[in-house]
Parts: C-alpha cells; sequence; structure tokens
C-alpha cells in the first residue's frame, strides 16, 4: 500500500547568529507535519548538517514504489556559482559550502529512490548577505533542476530574492499559515473535487491568498510570491481530505448548493428612529409602495453606517483592497455589499400590521468556498449575528410527498411535526437545539443563540440525512 514519507525542517536561531533569526519556523514546520500526520520533525540544533542528512538517506531507503515523499525546509538559503544550498542549523558563514546541504544533491538522492513523488516545500526567504554569496536560492537552478524531474514538483513560499513574511498576530509565518489551513481542510480554494490538495491548487491557493494575507498584516508595498517548479508533476497529492470533507462541507456543499445557502438575521424598530426622520414627517398609515420608498429615504445613512462598518471590518480581517469591494444603496430599500467570497445585504421594510415599525433583515451569502464559513474571517467579521440558516431550493419541492415518504419510512432520531394543510413541517434531529422548517421554496435552519456554526452543522447534518436536497428531498434508497 503507498504510503506518505516526510521530513519537516524548521530553523528559528542558528548556531551562528550571522544568520540571524527566522520567526516562527520552528513552530510552523511542527504544525506541518502535525498536519499531514508525520512525527518526523527537526526543530532548530536538531537540523545539524549530520542528522539531516541521515534522515534523508534513510527516508530514501524507506520509500517504496507508489509511495509520495514529502519534504519542508523553513530557515535561510544561500548561492554560490548559480547552486543554491539550504543551511543547517551549524552551518559555518566562512565555510558554507561545506557545512550547508546543496539542493541539487537533495533532489538527485530523493529522486533516486524508489517513491514515485517527490514534493519539495521550502520557505526560504532572502537572508543576511555573505561575502561572495547570494543570500537566497537561485531561481534558475530551481527551474531547471524540477523541469528535468520526472517525478518531483517544488513549491517555493517566495521568488528567490523576496523576503519571506512572518505576522507575529499569527504567530506564523504569513505563507505557512495558508498552507497549514489548507492541509486542515479550511480552505476549499486549495482542493480538488476529489477531495485531495495537490501541488498545484495549494500553489493556485497561495497566488490568490498571499497577497490578501499581506494587504492585512503588512505595510503597502511588501511582495511575496509563491513560485511553482516541475509543473509536468503538480498534480501530485500532498494531503487526501475526502474522508474529512466527505463528512462534513467539502463534497455536501458543491459549488451549485453553496450559492443558495443564505445566513439570515432580522431585527424591529420604530419609524421615528431612523436616521433621517425628522420631527415635522407624517408617520406612514400604511405599507404603501410610496410609504416603504420614503423610510428607505429616511434610512440612507443608516444604510451607510452599516455598510461602511463591514466595509472596515472586511479589510481588517479579511486584507482585502479597495477594489475587491463594492458597496451599493438602492431607494427600494437595500443595501449591499459584493466581495470576493461573499455578498452581504441589509433590507429595510415596513411592517404590514404596524406601519410605525421597520423590520431590518441582514443576510449574508453568495459564498465562493465553503472554507470560509469556517474560517477565522468569517467569524472575526460577523460574530454571532446571524441566527438562521437558509436554503433557496432550485425547483419547488412537493413537501406532501416528501412527508409521506417520511412517515412511511421514518427514520430514528428524527421528529417531524406536519402543518395541517400539508404545505410545511418542521424537523428536529437528535443532538441538535434547532429545527428546520421546509415548505415548497426553501428550508429554513433555526437555532438556539446566534451560532452560524451550529446552523451550518443542522443544515449538513440534514443533508447527510437526506440526500440530494439540490433537486429534490428524496430518502436514501
Amino acid at each position: 500500500m503507498a504510503e506518505r514519507l516526510g521530513l519537516f525542517i524548521g530553523i528559528d536561531q542558528y548556531l551562528d547568529p550571522k544568520w540571524g533569526t527566522v520567526p516562527y519556523a520552528e513552530s510552523g514546520a511542527e504544525a506541518l507535519a502535525k498536519a499531514f500526520g508525520d512525527d518526523a520533525v527537526l526543530l532548530g540544533h536538531q537540523a545539524t548538517k549530520t542528522v539531516v542528512e541521515s534522515k534523508l538517506r534513510k527516508l530514501k531507503k524507506a520509500a517504496k514504489a507508489g509511495d509520495t515523499i514529502v519534504v519542508w525546509f523553513a530557515g535561510r538559503g544561500l548561492t554560490k556559482s548559480g547552486r543554491g544550498h539550504l543551511a543547517a542549523w551549524d552551518t559555518q558563514p566562512d565555510d558554507p559550502l561545506e557545512t550547508s546541504l546543496s539542493i541539487r544533491d537533495l533532489l538527485k538522492d530523493l529522486s533516486a529512490s524508489k517513491a514515485s513523488t517527490v514534493v519539495v516545500l521550502l520557505d526560504v526567504g532572502t537572508g543576511p548577505e555573505l561575502s561572495g554569496f547570494e543570500s537566497n536560492l537561485n531561481e534558475a537552478e530551481l527551474e531547471s533542476l524540477f523541469a528535468d524531474s520526472v517525478k518531483a514538483v517544488g513549491l517555493t513560499t517566495c521568488t528567490p530574492g523576496e523576503e519571506s513574511t512572518a505576522a507575529g498576530n499569527l504567530k506564523a509565518g504569513t505563507a505557512t499559515r495558508l498552507i497549514l489551513d489548507a492541509l486542515n481542510g479550511q480552505a476549499r480554494k486549495a482542493v480538488t473535487k476529489a477531495g485531495t490538495v495537490t501541488a498545484l491548487t495549494l500553489h493556485q491557493y497561495l497566488v490568490d491568498e498571499l497577497p490578501r494575507s499581506l494587504r492585512k498584516h503588512f505595510d503597502h508595498g511588501v511582495q511575496q510570491t509563491p513560485r511553482l517548479y516541475g509543473p509536468q508533476n503538480a498534480a501530485a497529492v500532498l494531503l487526501d481530505l475526502s474522508p474529512l470533507l466527505g463528512a462534513g462541507d467539502g463534497t455536501l456543499l458543491d459549488p451549485e448548493r453553496l450559492r443558495r445557502v443564505v445566513f439570515r438575521t432580522e431585527g424591529g424598530g420604530r419609524v421615528k428612529d431612523l436616521s433621517g426622520f425628522r420631527k415635522g414627517f407624517q408617520m406612514p398609515e400604511s405599507a404603501t409602495p410610496s410609504a416603504r420608498k420614503f423610510i428607505a429615504k429616511c434610512a440612507t445613512d443608516d444604510f451607510r453606517e452599516d455598510l461602511n462598518r463591514v466595509y472596515e471590518s472586511a479589510r481588517e480581517h479579511l486584507g482585502y483592497k479597495r477594489k475587491d469591494i463594492d458597496t451599493a444603496i438602492d431607494p427600494e430599500g437595500f443595501g449591499t455589499l459584493r466581495t470576493p467570497d461573499f455578498e452581504y445585504t441589509i433590507h429595510l421594510t415596513l411592517d404590514k400590521d404596524d406601519p410605525t415599525q421597520v423590520t431590518w433583515r441582514r443576510e449574508v451569502g453568495a459564498f465562493s468556498d465553503p472554507g470560509f464559513l469556517r474560517g477565522s474571517g468569517f467569524k472575526s467579521l460577523f460574530g454571532n449575528l446571524f441566527d438562521q440558516l437558509a436554503f433557496e431550493f432550485d425547483q419547488p419541492v412537493d413537501v406532501e410527498a416528501w412527508i409521506d415518504r417520511l412517515e412511511d419510512k421514518p427514520q430514528p432520531n428524527v421528529k417531524l411535526h406536519v402543518e395541517s394543510d400539508g404545505s410545511a413541517c418542521e424537523i428536529s434531529l437528535a443532538g441538535f437545539a434547532g429545527r428546520m422548517r421546509i415548505d415548497r421554496k426553501s428550508l429554513v435552519v433555526r437555532g438556539r443563540g446566534h451560532d452560524s456554526a451550529g446552523l451550518l452543522d443542522q443544515f449538513l447534518a440534514f443533508l447527510r440525512n437526506f440526500g440530494n436536497l439540490g433537486e429534490r428531498l428524496q430518502l436514501k434508497g
């Protein structure tokens, strides 16, 4: 049976202080090893040239046909005459070539193993200058080495000559944090339809997300460009997340379903409390179209304040540029904010029964990635705002027929409550505090408290129990 064999190396501080420090290199290597389910980790003083070479020899010897070797290195690098080297913990600045690790030799040895795939991940930015040496790896050499390989693919967190950044509030390298998100199943963009993270999908994810993360955590102008070497081997699978995603968001929330998921909350208010309502204005007597336009006009500043709040929070927590976000206020009582990851709307309506009252409805949907719903960005941006999850069916559902089928084939741990005319029903699932209401057009999940993750968990549990909700409400089998 094919296996994945790994070696994860991180060096924060070197034996000789001339190499400077590499913040969070060791914690990053340790976290990546954990994500891969591997315990072959060399941190700091453990990563001497002798020990690293010994571990690599054992790795080569242990590999069998069909296996994948993954090597991660976070630390310093240098180049002499076009040949790149990785600095071990005890590499001597006055004799670096003899006391460091040749990238050419490393790749040659691993490629000579019986493993079918070799993946080399490098977090090596430009370092202190040494007389007669370049303080970074050589891009031309990397391109040549991996282009000539039939089994190796390389991924660097930055282009040689750039700094590999680390953010104190992340307590990790900026790119390393994103890689960890991908390997832990929190970034659907980095996962194939089959549920795997490949060198190619990981690189594409870094290309998309790293600039945004840099804008969030650093001053304007900081650049870091991930590079992929050996694209002919870029389909190499780093990690199979299908078991995790199959039991959670990834396969259940395909793009077609995801675009119809909306988080929602509603709250009341008084017409007289709208920012634009003045003392001499006449209170609406009914919810006519003209009255609705009137209150929408009175609420213009309220809309603007709400959208500005989300706008600033999105820039702070998700690192968007100005051009990444579009906002608009519609005179019919809508405010909209669109981003690459979601669309936020706020809607104001006049109460039909009491036209002195208004209802504010806030929604977020049009998600690009189910991983965003589980990520820290969503939590930081919206907190516990939402108390409903709504899912719109792509075509009307015969609720009565579905109720009949469920009553004929009752499922354990499912309670059914049917409205007298059969037009809608509510179900509750054992282990979940909320209920789900189903009518011809939609399913709405309501939970206790304002817990977006809990609402999502209930919806996913429903999908697992009742099959293809995207077209019909059908029982499995």
